[in-house]
């Protein structure tokens, strides 16, 4: 697998002084580097993978998407500090897309991101958590109308359901179709009212590593990992795989591996990323 590394650059972005003669303080560049792989081979949109699941089913896979937000690296004192993330197509509003597929399904883009790109105080930073999901404040918003990347119709369920914090998919290219969707359940309000004003089951994956070498480090995620236990060959809810449905017994596997709690099953340890 190719090692992507995480850079930090360690000249500071120049400003200029205010009336005042103060100057504002200095920020240090972050770029956090991200990678997608089905255990030991990286993920490559439209390639086929063997040995998934519970019941080593082969899958072609057409779409590994998902959104961070919530990014922040632990200093020399140990305390956490946000990433000030920068505005571009794949960030805005304090979230980021990563984007692995090429557009090889009839739902991508041909455009990749493996980067979360910000800022934090200047230092040595050993530590990295993050969320997979979108906020609250935001998930509901019209996704017409949102900047990008919130404006993918693909990775938008409804105004009430909110975005898709994952989208992998698999049977563009087989016969087989089974596809894992992550994002809120249970959620209600009224869009005439004030909006979505509260969900049963905020689904967001919280994750931490707080030994995270700072200049080498990938965060990896993998689906046979997510995977791992799920009889993926069949389809219990005939929902095509898992649209976390709080009913649908395809997903209780699923979410046992993002560390998710599921019916009376609580959260445990997630396993889908990891460190390298």
């Amino acid at each position: 697998m190719k090692r992507l590394g995480m850079v930090m650059a360690l000249s500071a972005l120049a400003v200029g002084c205010g009336d005042d003669g103060n100057a504002p303080p200095e920020q240090q560049d972050v770029a956090l580097s991200f990678a997608a792989v089905v255990g030991e081979e990286p993920f490559v949109c439209g390639n086929t993978y063997e040995n998934l699941g519970a019941n080593g089913t082969p899958l072609v896979l057409s779409d590994f998407r998902f959104y961070v937000q919530d990014v922040a690296l632990k200093n020399a004192a140990g305390a956490w500090v946000p990433v000030q993330l920068e505005a571009n197509s794949f960030q805005n509003s304090g979230v980021a897309l990563l984007d692995f597929e090429d557009g090889c399904g009839e739902l991508g883009t041909p455009e990749l991101n493996e980067i979360v790109r910000g800022t934090v105080p200047p230092g040595d930073y050993d530590g990295l958590q993050f969320k997979m999901g979108v906020p609250f404040e935001i998930n509901h918003v019209n996704s017409a109308t949102a900047p990008s990347p919130l404006n993918l119709t693909s990775l938008f369920w409804n105004w009430q359901g909110g975005y898709k914090f994952l989208r992998i998919d698999s049977g563009q290219f087989s016969q087989t179709d089974w596809r894992m969707h992550l994002g809120s359940t249970g959620c209600e309000g009224d869009p005439m009212a004030g909006g979505v004003t509260s969900c049963a089951n905020g689904n967001r994956v919280e994750v931490e590593f707080a030994a995270f070498d700072a200049s080498t480090s990938t965060v990896v995620a993998d689906y046979a990992a997510l995977v791992e236990g799920a009889a993926i060959d069949r389809d219990a809810a005939a929902d095509a795989g898992c649209m976390s449905k709080p009913v649908d017994t395809d997903c209780g596997p699923l979410f046992a591996n993002l560390g998710l709690p599921f019916g009376e099953n609580p959260g445990g340890e997630q396993q889908f990323f990891s460190a390298e």
